[in-house]
């Protein structure tokens, strides 16, 4: 009887153990991969691929409850221990030595969010992941150490949190390069892409210690419901080495970008765009939206970068703005729907008013750019939208004399101080800020539009509490990413370059000012919402020094209301994602073939700036190369410009084409004048 009993135990523990497969994968860089199963054993992993640093098996026998493991690579031993737990049957792509594959992040809360065209984040840009880049080749080695011509990579391997997908042939350029951690540009192409998107580059952030400005503005702008460009960080490898912590992030002024936001089912992921989208225009500085039809060149920072490369609707659109007359309610609603989206103008005015974004087109009339939505213009009328874009000249990096006349108090200032004003900061800025005079301070009815909007970003997102909740979290996860960026040498070497920020900097900047940075980042956003608190009368969840009683909020001149503007405000949540994966019954390790791999081989290169040749009979895009510069109390504009401005008399401001027409019979080509004169 004993026997028996001792025999049923032992097949009943048999069972127990050996009934379990779980499938394990890891990206490490080295020669021999295990999993160690606490309590079994070692078990070793399999590469896929020569070239590839993802490392994964299944595994039967297991116990059929929660366990713990963790991964040995060459002999070394990870410090921590993971978890299994009895629900899954595999784990996602981890990275050996980071210790959270998933930690779901804090996100921004905006009520009023109506942008429902984007395909979304999907898991390219879901930050609760950290995505790896893997570039290999003998050409990429070339090029990660001396970046001075495009090329093909041989092999670009995008691992997300479930999936990888690899590209051959793939156009590749860098930017940047007074950096040893330089800008990557990758181009993919219409079918051969990675969820949806085929043009994406990878920012290295020089200038911002924090190297997450362009992240946080990304995020907000996505919450705000606007066309945003996308953004994640990511790790760059090639060929097993490392190459630095970026930023991943779309490009505005491609047609990979308009298709995914403007024409994408956020439900489905699915993008339903038409052959043909509308025109895509890359604004630099000094684009500006006034009329000048007789004088063409003053059109020319407003680059059109796809289909006939011509800026003809730009020029009906100034037109029909200048016709406009924003006091006729029913006139500006029309306009609104046929011509130009205001509420994500608003939204984006908000930004850059908000964060300091001199690089933008409030302060500077650059960096942004124009999408004219065919699906909703006709033959006569050409709707856009405001795209706004490099966002890493912000939150007081990159502010010179030039905008910044007040030093340290320039987050208190208001920003009706930059409304009905002559700005030209220089030779080649515009005079006018055409959109602004035309939709924020034309009318007392539009600046409460706007206003109201400002208001409602601050009480919800831009404010000392919400702000720092999110960002918080996101320096809790990426400080290990930050001290790894800064733990090895790269490959491309200087001998000098500024500014040189080290880890050390990264921890301080979210509280502390740093040379040439005179407000960290929480800083900053409490200084200017602080002073907005003052000047509305306003306050938020979580304010512990709300205005008093007989605080007199600012009154927007000839507006007959007097009643202080209704906002929302919502208690910010974070919402934690939960993944099954089926178990499996096989019993044997063996190798895994992921049910999402593929090698695609980039053929058509959808490329819509200028192309240069190289090998192969292929084409890929070199941009021009830009220096950054910096000293200890400022920093100079680096981003490109048009051609220096012409001349044209002052008189021509105010003339409309039929001032021109002649009495004589006799045609004559179109007058194409210089650009008005600016003495």
């Amino acid at each position: 009887m004993l026997k028996r009993l001792i025999l049923l135990l032992a097949l009943f523990v048999g069972v127990s153990l050996c009934d379990r497969a779980v499938t394990f994968k890891v990206i490490a860089f080295g020669e021999k991969v295990q999993v160690n199963i606490f309590g079994v054993k070692k078990y070793n992993l399999k590469r896929n691929t020569a070239e590839d640093p993802l490392f994964a098996g299944k595994i039967s026998g297991l116990p059929d409850e929660d366990f713990e493991f963790n991964y040995v690579v060459d002999g070394v031993e990870e410090k921590f221990t993971r978890k299994m737990s009895i629900a899954d049957s595999s784990t996602f792509n981890d990275l050996f030595d980071r210790e959270n594959t998933i930690q779901p992040l804090e996100q921004f809360q905006y009520p009023n969010n109506t942008w429902n065209r984007s395909i979304g984040k999907t898991s390219l840009f879901d930050n609760s992941y950290i995505p790896t880049i893997h570039f290999s080749g003998n050409r990429t080695e070339t090029f990660f150490h001396s970046p001075g011509t495009a090329i093909k990579a041989e092999r670009v391997t995008i691992y997300l949190k479930d999936s990888r997908k690899s590209f051959l042939n793939v156009p590749i350029n860098a930017k940047n390069k007074d950096f040893e951690k330089f800008q990557i540009k990758m181009t993919l192409s219409k079918t051969a892409n990675i969820k949806g998107r085929y043009l994406l580059k990878f920012r290295n952030g020089s200038e911002d210690p924090t190297n997450l400005r362009q992240t946080i503005y990304g995020n907000i702008i996505d919450a705000l419901g606007m066309p945003s460009i996308h953004s994640n960080m990511v790790r760059v490898y090639y060929n097993n080495k490392p190459a630095g912590f970026y930023t991943m992030q779309e490009e505005a002024v491609s047609e990979s970008f308009i298709r995914a936001e403007f024409y994408g089912d956020p439900t489905t992921h699915d993008i339903n765009a038409p052959d043909v989208i509308g025109d895509i225009f890359d604004c630099s500085c000094g684009a500006d939206f006034e009329y000048q039809p007789y004088n063409i060149s003053f059109y020319d920072p407003i680059d059109p970068k796809n289909n006939n490369k011509n800026r003809d609707k730009v020029i009906a659109f100034t037109k029909a703005l200048s016709e406009l007359d924003t006091s006729n309610e029913a006139e500006l609603e029309e306009f609104d729907k046929k011509w130009f989206d205001i509420e994500t103008f608003h939204k984006a005015m908000s930004m850059e008013y908000l964060t300091g974004d001199w690089d933008g087109y409030w302060y500077f009339t650059s960096n942004f750019a124009m999408y004219q939505d065919v699906s909703e213009s006709t033959d006569s009328t050409y709707k856009f939208y405001f795209i706004t874009q490099d966002h890493d000249e912000t939150f007081g990096i990159g502010l010179t004399d030039t905008i910044n006349t007040v030093g340290y108090d320039f987050p208190k200032l208001s920003y009706t101080t930059m409304l009905n004003k002559t700005w030209h900061g220089d030779a080649y800025d515009a005079f006018r800020r055409t959109l602004v005079d035309k939709f924020i301070s034309s009318t007392p009815q539009l600046q409460k539009r706007f206003q109201d909007t400002l208001i409602s970003i601050v009480q919800n997102i831009f404010n000392p509490v919400a702000f720092k909740k999110v960002v918080d979290s996101y320096k809790e996860r990426y400080t290990p990413e930050v001290e790894w960026d800064y733990s090895f040498t790269r490959p491309y070497r200087r001998t000098r370059q500024n500014p040189d920020w080290r880890y050390n900097d990264f921890l301080v900047a979210f509280d502390e000012a740093l040379p040439g940075v005179p407000w960290g980042l929480y800083d900053w956003v409490t200084l200017r919402a602080e002073a907005i608190k003052k000047e509305f009368c306003i306050s938020w969840e979580g304010d512990t020094n709300p205005p008093s009683k007989d605080c007199v909020p600012y009154k927007i001149p000839g507006l007959e209301e007097e009643e202080k503007p209704t906002t929302t405000t919502i208690e910010t949540t974070t919402t934690i994602a939960t993944t099954e994966v089926t178990e499996t019954t096989e019993t044997e390790i063996e190798t895994v073939t992921e049910t999402e791999t593929e090698t695609l081989d980039v053929t058509t290169t959808e490329i819509i700036t200028t192309t240069t040749e190289i090998t192969e009979a292929t084409t890929t895009t070199e941009e021009p190369t830009t220096t950054v510069t910096t000293t200890p109390t400022s920093t100079k504009s680096t981003k490109s410009i048009p051609t220096k401005l012409g001349g044209v008399q002052e008189w021509l401001k105010n003339k409309k084409p039929e001032d021109f027409k002649k009495s004589s019979k006799s045609k004559r080509s179109t007058q194409q004048l210089p650009r008005k004169s600016y003495i």
